[in-house]
């Protein structure tokens, strides 16, 4: 454990406030004259929290000063001369959380490790269950309810009720695809939604108004599947149990402890960031006679109530000064508080098997390809099916390039690739052709700088380049790291 004595702003220089360091959190105390402690913040040691370096304060005695944000929580901004040493030694500790290694392959292998390690006593032998094909869904739920840890770590042998055929692994695998059809599919069971009805790519996030027959144990009964698949696909060997779904954004980001903002609607709710969400963002919103508030509303268009965001919000207009603000709490109630219940189950359930320190040790974007894989990918259903803009001998020579490097992507280089585009690693059904927008590569008016993207658009943006070299530097940079960063910025 590693202890440093720093300063949060604001505060008085009287008090000493200690960070203490281990390997799983940061703590920050604060102490009167050495005698009494009180913990103030806590923030995980993995790769969702950052430091931000922010030169130095005068007010106590030139102290680097830093912020921690930890995407949970809000951000703190500290002083401390030990700033450098703290930043190294919270390094030192993230670096031992997740294998030693940055790179998803190598986080990936001692995720696996660390399951197989967790689960070693538990015996993986065989343990019949049989279902009815035609009621997966309660029949599953009712053959698994009392199964215990252990249990749920034993090889599944799946019979279906009324057929004669011997499960060597085929029917197992057939039972996961139907029940995760089941579960996440928003036209079967309705556990899950697409915020837009009429979008048949649109990523799914837990319905809160779901029929009244789907409790709340379907969710819990769901993450015990995912986590079942997960165990099933780091005990090694040739056999990988991936989740079909297409999960949001914000759930993904919720699963790992993170807080959601209004960024995240881009990709789970394209049209209402189009309609509403970007316009409030770039426009002046003195005239638009909004406030703090909600209004919820029947199918028929009829109104139902209005929800306060804040404390009296319905009498706290929106300005330009807190608009983001505003829309920060609005993706707080229509992502997080609306399925609070829902994702508290599904996380019960999730966490039997998979511990959610292992899991912290991913991004959002990782998270999707652990558990739903990358796919497979054609570059020539690539090249036959998206869409140019820019005319300019510039561009086409970058857009030549940019083939020749999509070219050599490995699977996992293309799940990027269109989870950075799309926000999600997974094509439709039909490949890029089904891709609604299509997949458009646009010219950027930038000049080596990293390529940006619109989700809501499947739309990628190209820089010019000095040389192939530096676009394919430019390329992976935003590719892997466009939406998270890693360890200290």
């Amino acid at each position: 454990m590693r202890s440093a004595c720093t300063h949060v702003g604001g505060r008085s220089p009287s008090y000493c406030l200690t960070d203490q360091i281990s390997l799983y959190q940061l703590t920050l105390k604060e102490f009167y004259f050495w005698l009494f402690g009180k913990k103030l913040f806590t923030f995980r040691v993995c790769p969702s929290t950052k430091f931000y370096f922010n030169g130095y304060n005068n007010q106590y005695d030139n102290a680097p000063i830093f912020t921690i944000d930890d995407g949970s929580q809000p951000p703190v901004v500290l002083a401390a001369k030990e700033r450098n040493i703290i930043a190294a030694t919270f390094t030192n500790f993230l670096l031992k959380n997740i294998g030693g290694s940055e790179t998803f392959q190598d986080k990936q292998a001692f995720f696996n490790h660390e399951i197989r390690q967790l689960h070693l006593r538990r015996a993986h032998d065989k343990l019949q269950i049989k279902v009815n094909r035609y009621k997966l869904l309660q029949s599953s739920y009712k053959a698994t309810k009392h199964f215990d840890i252990s249990d749920w770590c034993r090889n599944f042998e799946i019979l279906f009720t009324g057929e004669e055929g011997l499960d060597w692994g085929g029917l197992r695998r057939e039972w996961f695809e139907l029940l995760c059809t089941e579960l996440f599919d928003p036209n079967c069971s309705g556990l899950f939604r697409r915020f837009a009805e009429d979008d048949s790519q649109g990523l799914v996030h837990p319905n809160s108004k779901r029929p009244p027959t789907l409790k709340l144990k379907y969710y819990e009964f769901a993450g015990k599947i995912v986590g079942k698949c997960l165990y099933e696909s780091a005990l090694g060997g040739s056999y990988k149990q991936l989740v079909k779904a297409k999960f949001s954004r914000s759930f993904l980001a919720q699963l790992i402890g993170l807080r959601v903002h209004y960024k995240y609607f881009e990709t789970d709710d394209p049209e209402l960031y189009k309609t509403k969400i970007r316009y409030i963002e770039e426009n002046d919103v003195s005239d638009m006679e909004l406030t703090f508030s909600e209004e919820e509303y029947s199918e028929s268009g009829q109104l139902l109530r209005v929800i306060d965001l804040v404390p009296n919000g319905s009498k706290i207009s929106v300005t330009n000064k807190n608009k983001l603000w505003y829309l920060d709490l609005l993706a707080e109630h229509r992502l997080s508080t609306c399925i609070k219940d829902e994702l508290e189950n599904f996380l019960h359930g999730l966490n039997e098997l998979i511990p959610d320190n292992l899991l912290s040790i991913f991004d959002e974007n990782e998270l999707e390809l652990l558990m739903c894989g990358t796919g497979n990918y054609s570059i020539t259903d690539f090249k036959l099916h998206h869409s140019i803009c820019g005319t300019s001998p510039a561009f086409g020579k970058v857009l030549d390039w940019f083939w020749t490097i999509v070219a050599s992507f490995t699977e996992e280089h293309m799940a990027r690739l269109l989870q950075f585009t799309t926000g999600c690693s997974q094509l439709p059904p039909g490949g890029f052709s089904e891709l609604n927008p299509k997949f458009q590569i646009t010219a950027a008016p930038t000049y080596n700088t990293l390529p940006t993207a619109h989700t809501c658009f499947n739309q990628l943006c190209l820089p010019d380049y000095d040389s192939i070299e530096k676009f394919h530097k430019a390329l992976m940079i935003a590719i892997n790291e466009g939406s998270q960063g890693f360890g200290m910025v």
